[in-house]
């Protein structure tokens, strides 16, 4: 029983000292009833023996508690916390020894644990040993008729209390944490020595040296990654906390093409898609994911909270939500859909409302090898295929391409305003408008758009509970290019959703469903998915339909579809009779509450009407999950690819293949601190 607890329940009955109970129990006071609020606190207490009750054996709670009573009572509570103490510094100065000499680090690492672990152990405040000193010198008199001595008591009491301050004023300043990640990717060529490729739309069996270029196998694609995060969090109560993430490793590079090639990309920066590049190790850096002070007041008599620094926010998968572009790479920083800025998040806060008023700047954050941490493109940046007609081709340009060659406005600074308003205790509403602004003004001379520099979105969403299984969810948002304040952009530019799904995750069995329509100058910051190695997919419009059911206890069966068609408007490349039609089916089996085995498999297949090409992408994935411990993970995954591009020399051809067959064989290991 450590002193917080044992503090709590002595002075718990010594100040309250009568309560009001009827009824029975065994192993407690007969007169008190389990229901009772007390009833566990109470049973403690008499276990630890520091209420003995009366002769007959009851509580007696509703009758008031005489003074040689409460004195019994407080020499109790004394007699604990002295053994508890004396056992504690026998531990202490065992640490003390061990520190003595050049400890070995097996030996730092017990200290760290037992130091750890007296903290844990020592609970109990300066306030609660004050307010037990002034008892003992209220009930001085009958403490001393119990034998007791009041002079010893008071100098035990005095050498806790300044052991309690000490390990208070000894406190760390912040707590530090961290992650250690590994990965490993082996690609090789397929049939006929053609590349395979990933669902990021990388090549995979690409030679390096002197074999550059060439389709290999796996020792000659080879990439080994490392990342380490070190997390520090301020533990003070009261004022402003701070927050920083500093992170180490070869994972984050410069985006490119192959010109880029072998110097290596790792996994790129957080946001973009580096289709057709190779994977490569990228040069070591340091970067600053998160940093910045939180702290909360109130303005007018509202809540305010501000966080200022490198901070990070999101809306929703339409409006302002960064993609997970590392689909072979589990790491919270790079897959929580935040977008980073250097600028501050002020929070309102009037009955179960929420204002938020966001903004700073999203460029120039680098790492120190010179690569950007998360550039932001509004547009159709993550799309490796753009059509034409009915005829697709390889990455070529569309409305928003600039001089950098990326499809999508690079913004540099935004500011935004988001709603949040509940509705009751079932859903809520979310309602925003951003500012995304570039400092360069764009104009590729096509006839479709004067020159801008500015992309305004605006819109919302609704997210409501219909009985305990039933949601239902839906939303429209609309991007505007601007040159400055003028619109130069407001039609085909919008998209809207509504879904309905039934299940809990507790449930043997869920399905849902829905709609949306995703015009083709529709240019937002977001995250709304994925169709084969199409990210971020415009221009389209269908029904969507996922679900999951428990086929045991321990083997759970996935899957989804989607069937998409042209839009079909003045600005489509697609028309309603070109179609996309994405199918997803996993299978994953528990070998035990921490690993598991699983399978998936996904086909996208296109039908351009006009051309009668049906290129189609086709990946099948075995993989295993263990849990080493509940801080390190394993994962082992084998990933087959087949692209075809029917028959076409562009389009969907890849590096010229009209096939992409090969695969990626990949491991990941995880540890947290």
């Amino acid at each position: 029983m450590d002193l917080k607890r044992t503090a709590k329940y002595a002075l718990t009955l010594v100040l309250g000292a009568a309560v009001v109970m009827p009824a029975v129990a065994q192993d407690n006071f007969p007169d008190v009833p389990e229901n009772h609020w007390a009833y566990k606190e109470l049973a403690r207490l008499k276990a630890e023996g520091l209420l003995v009750g009366y002769p007959d054996g009851l509580f007696r709670g509703g009758r008031p508690a005489s003074r040689y009573e409460m004195a019994v009572a407080i020499h109790a509570a004394w007699a604990n916390l002295k053994g508890i103490t004396d056992g504690l510094k026998g531990q202490i100065d065992d640490i003390m020894k061990r520190i003595e000499g050049q400890p070995t680090k097996a030996d730092l690492d017990n200290l760290k644990a037992a130091i750890e672990a007296l903290q844990n152990q020592v609970k109990v405040n300066s306030d609660d040993i004050s307010a037990l000193k002034r008892l003992i010198d209220e009930f001085r008199a009958e403490l001393t008729k119990l034998g007791a001595d009041v002079e010893q008591m008071k100098k035990d009491i005095a050498a806790l209390d300044k052991r309690v301050t000490a390990l208070e004023k000894a406190k760390l300043p912040f707590d530090v944490s961290g992650d250690l990640n590994l990965v490993a990717l082996g690609g090789y060529s397929g049939h006929d020595d053609e590349f395979g490729m990933t669902v990021d739309g990388r090549p995979t069996g690409f030679g390096r040296g002197d074999y550059f270029g060439d389709p290999v196998g796996v020792t000659r694609d080879l990439t080994v990654l490392h990342e380490g995060a070190l997390n520090m969090t301020s533990n003070n109560e009261t004022g402003p906390k701070f927050y920083a993430t500093f992170v180490f490793g070869n994972m984050i590079g410069d985006g490119g093409f192959l010109t880029a090639f072998p110097a290596g990309t790792g996994f790129g920066n957080q946001s973009t898609v580096n289709s057709f590049e190779p994977f490569g190790e990228a040069e070591s850096a340091w970067y600053a994911q998160r940093f910045y002070v939180d702290f909360d007041t109130s303005v007018a008599s509202l809540g305010f909270n501000a966080k200022v620094g490198r901070v990070g926010y999101k809306i929703n998968n339409y409006m302002f939500k960064r993609p997970d572009v590392t689909p072979y790479y589990s790491n919270e920083r790079w897959d929580d859909g935040e977008w980073m800025f250097d600028g501050a998040i002020l929070g309102f806060r009037f009955g179960g409302a929420k204002l938020n008023v966001f903004g700073g700047r999203n460029s120039g954050r680098l790492a120190t090898n010179g690569a950007e941490i998360q550039p932001m493109f509004a547009g159709n940046d993550l799309n490796p295929y753009n059509f034409s007609g009915s005829n697709p081709f390889f990455v070529s340009a569309n409305a928003y391409q600039q001089t950098t060659g990326r499809n999508g406005l690079a913004i540099d600074q935004s500011l935004g305003a988001h709603l949040w308003l509940p509705l009751g205790d079932k859903g809520h509403i979310n309602l925003a408008y951003l500012w995304l602004d570039s400092n360069n003004v764009v104009n590729n001379g096509s006839s479709l758009l004067e020159a801008f520099n500015r992309v305004v979105v605006y819109g919302g969403d609704v997210s409501y509970q219909i009985g305990g299984k039933l949601s239902l969810n839906g939303g429209y948002a609309k991007s505007n290019l601007q040159y400055n304040d003028e619109v130069v952009l407001d039609e085909d530019n919008s998209a809207w959703w509504v879904g309905l799904n039934y299940g809990n995750k507790e449930d043997k069995w869920g399905i849902g469903g829905g709609y949306r329509s995703i015009d083709p100058l529709y240019a937002a910051p977001g995250a709304w998915g994925r169709y084969g190695a199409t990210w971020n997919p415009v221009d389209m419009q269908g029904f969507h339909v996922d679900g999951w059911l428990k086929l045991s206890n321990n083997l759970s069966l996935m899957g989804s579809g989607a069937f998409m068609t042209g839009r079909d408007t003045d600005n489509s490349a697609l028309t309603e009779d070109d179609t996309v039609r994405n199918l997803r089916v996993g299978l994953d089996y528990m070998l035990n509450a921490n690993s598991s085995l699983y399978f998936n498999w996904e086909n996208t297949v296109w039908d351009f009407d006009a051309s009668g090409l049906e290129p189609s992408q086709t990946w099948f994935t075995v993989g295993f999950n263990f849990g080493l411990s509940d801080k390190a993970k394993l994962k082992l995954w084998w990933q087959v690819s087949d692209m075809d591009s029917d028959g076409g020399t562009s389009g969907f051809s890849f590096f010229g293949q009209d096939r992409a067959r090969g695969g990626l064989i990949g491991t990941q290991l995880s540890v947290k601190f």
